[in-house]
């Protein structure tokens, strides 16, 4: 396998890597905003509490991004060009985390939205309707979540 093909496998595995990391970030939003509106809490403010939590999340990759050192025994223009790689990807992090902060707005409200569509997906048809069934054919427990992924409820 040639060093190009390698490397092109690699960032494959790490895009994957990275894409189960969003399912499972998209997987607790949901049940978070289900277990915030079993408690009471209105959909404003439910997107304020996970934006501040994504925020945050952002805000602690900014940290250990800042602390990051180049490798020990470099050439000063290499320090040089890391250090200066570094603060370019720790101001576009504290830019995201600044719009995360801010940005989501209505997601708690699609999610209430989305679960009221499941549970009514879920109730008996009457007997001669074309779907038939209980609508519980994906199994006991498992609700249709966007994308086409079931999630464990």
């Amino acid at each position: 396998m040639s060093t190009e093909q390698s490397g092109a496998d690699a960032y494959g595995q790490e895009l994957a890597h990275i894409s189960n990391h969003q399912h499972e970030a998209t997987d607790a939003r949901f049940m978070l905003f289900q277990a915030l509106a079993a408690v009471g809490i209105e959909h404003e403010q439910a997107d304020d509490i996970v934006a501040k939590l994504e925020a945050g999340a952002v805000a602690g990759a900014h940290t250990w991004i800042s602390e990051s050192s180049p490798p020990h025994g470099s050439e000063p223009r290499f320090e040089d060009g890391w250090f200066a790689g570094v603060r370019d990807v720790a101001s576009y992090l504290l830019r995201i985390a600044d719009t995360t902060a801010t940005a989501g707005r209505g997601r708690a409200a699609s999610s209430a939205m989305l679960v009221a569509h499941l549970h009514q997906a879920r109730l008996p048809r009457p007997a001669g309707d074309a779907g038939g069934g209980t609508g519980a054919s994906r199994g006991a427990g498992c609700e249709e979540r966007p994308g086409g992924r079931g999630t464990l409820s």
